[in-house]
């Protein structure tokens, strides 16, 4: 048995475990399939932003740096996490994708191979933290019909200049989904954002101050009063932008759709400018057109899936539940460890409060606290 800590992902929730299980003095291994940390924020669009502030979305024992903005673009938070591996000397072996992971008699069964090479190499450690991340299993739903043209993911999309002219429908109007119609507003034709619902959109700095700064600031009242007065504060902001043939919900919890809010005016200065068409959801697709819940036939050249991601579980070898709400795996809400299978945990798959880079830390920490418990040894965190 290898007497050490399995660590799978190499992403932001990966290094924040590794950052804390070297600080407790445990002995880890971080694999990811990857050749460079963080890949998936290698490989964003070049618009991308985050929707968190970057003074609570840094990982632990170093903060983003200010130049960077009060809402990093992606390209410089991955600088960012590039920088932080190399200064904290964080040891991670690239190209290793994990197979399988099941319960043995003492420890936990992990079957990996190289990228690169062909055997695959069984081990057994002593605990395991599944740190793989929201944005490695892209969800696109199933579409009745066919189509001619192109279809993608937006886990795929990364020039808008490579859509010049084409006729795009964007699926989706949740962060992602917005973003790429925005970012391919002012090279193709009015691009087509199919909204099935409703749509939350969230002030970005609303009475001058970051969202985030707001959540800070009432975090001191009462639920009950807390939450009223933040939606009023921040999801209100739009509501006289309804003449532009939108539905608003009036938060993020209160409506049809996903809970992911859209941050800031573009989007409505885009589709006043006539660059953006909202249009129904997707029903189906028929050969050059998609077919629209009410009806309507677009002819496209390409449709672009924002319809969201999985956590990544096909490598778990073992029966377990999901959540109520059918996407994370069951967890102890103290521990992170996963429902039943001490010495499993899980760091990196919430997106609540502050968002999911602020919740990473506490996770992470959390994650190794439960370690150093479980093997006997005193807290050095």
């Amino acid at each position: 048995m290898r007497d050490e800590v399995l660590v799978i992902g190499a992403g932001p929730a990966g290094i924040s475990s590794a950052y804390y299980l070297k600080r407790a003095g445990l002995p880890y291994r971080v694999v990811d399939r990857a050749a460079v940390p963080a890949s998936t924020w290698a490989n964003l669009y070049p618009s991308l932003q985050l929707n968190t502030a970057g003074f609570v979305s840094h990982l632990p024992g170093e903060r983003i740096p200010l130049r960077f903005g009060v809402f990093p673009m992606g390209r410089d938070y991955y600088a960012y996490l590039r920088d932080y591996v190399d200064h904290h000397r964080l040891q991670i072996d690239y190209g290793v994708e994990v197979l399988r992971v099941s319960p043995g008699s003492d420890g936990w069964c992990v079957e990996t191979r190289r990228v690169d090479a062909e055997p695959h190499e069984t081990a057994i450690y002593r605990a395991v933290i599944i740190a793989a991340g929201r944005f490695g299993n892209p969800v696109v739903p199933p579409i009745p019909g066919a189509f001619n043209g192109r279809l993608l993911h937006a886990r795929d999309f990364h020039d808008p200049a490579a859509f010049a002219g084409r006729r795009v429908l964007v699926v989706g109007s949740g962060p992602s989904g917005v973003d790429i119609a925005a970012a391919l507003a002012d090279v193709t034709p009015p691009v087509s954002l199919a909204i099935r619902n409703d749509i939350v959109v969230a002030r970005k700095y609303p009475y001058g101050l970051p969202n985030t700064a707001w959540q800070i600031l009432l975090s001191p009242l009462p639920p009950k009063w807390r939450k009223p007065l933040l939606d009023r504060i921040v999801y209100q902001g739009y509501r006289d932008a309804d003449d532009i043939g939108l539905k608003f919900a009036p938060n993020r919890e209160d409506r049809r759709g996903t809970g992911a809010p859209v941050r800031g005016h573009e989007l409505i200065d885009a589709i006043r400018a006539g660059k953006i068409k909202p249009v129904a959801g997707l029903a189906a697709l028929d050969g050059d057109h998609a077919v629209m819940d009410d009806g309507q036939r677009l002819a496209v050249d390409t449709i672009i899936f924002g319809t969201g991601y999985r956590p990544v579980l096909d490598f778990l070898d073992f029966p377990y539940q999901l959540d109520s709400d059918g996407w994370h795996i069951r967890l102890d809400p103290d521990t992170y460890q996963v429902s039943g299978q001490p010495g499993l945990f899980v760091v990196g798959w919430f997106y609540r409060g502050l968002g999911p880079m602020h919740n990473i830390r506490a996770e992470a920490r959390t994650v190794v606290r439960g370690i150093e418990q479980l093997w006997g040894r005193v807290s050095r965190l």
